[in-house]
């Protein structure tokens, strides 16, 4: 078995001339992680190029984003990796699910989008944050679902 190593917020991952940089980027998962990297074409035409995890504040009707007793720290993590995916290098954009980057429109013979955008990390941080806080304005809404 080859060696394993923990890898943190902020660790790079080296596989041959390629760079990967891990992000913690807890959100829709506690352990979330984004990657970011440098790839360069033939001619030397270099983008920077970031995996971005998850953001989508989505669960079942249990889970409350809001409930820093049962979650301690987790709403703050949450907003630190909104945060953090708003700040990546990014002229590339990838993400888990495509329709939250409009990855079929950026990519392909079809594509209407244009694939780089230097903007589309924040747009994308931007997006989570108002989905985030709009499920938290439903939690304020509704009361807790009562304990089984």
């Amino acid at each position: 078995m080859p060696s394993v190593q923990r890898i943190g917020d902020g660790d790079t991952v080296r596989l041959g001339t390629l760079a990967l940089t891990a992000h913690a980027t807890p959100g829709h998962t506690p352990g979330g992680t984004s990657w970011t990297w440098r790839s360069c074409d033939a001619a030397g035409q270099c983008r920077d190029i970031a995996y971005a995890d998850s953001l989508t504040p989505f669960s079942d009707k249990v889970y409350r984003y809001s409930d820093d007793a049962a979650h301690p720290g987790a709403l703050a993590a949450y907003r630190r990796g909104i945060e953090t995916v708003a700040a990546l290098p990014c002229e590339i954009l990838l993400t888990p699910h495509p329709s939250a980057s409009d990855m079929f429109q950026r990519m392909g013979p079809q594509a209407s989008k244009p694939l780089v955008d230097t903007g589309a990390c924040r747009a994308y941080a931007a997006d989570a944050a108002a989905k985030l806080d709009a499920r938290l304005e439903q939690e304020r809404a509704q009361p807790a679902p009562a304990a089984h």
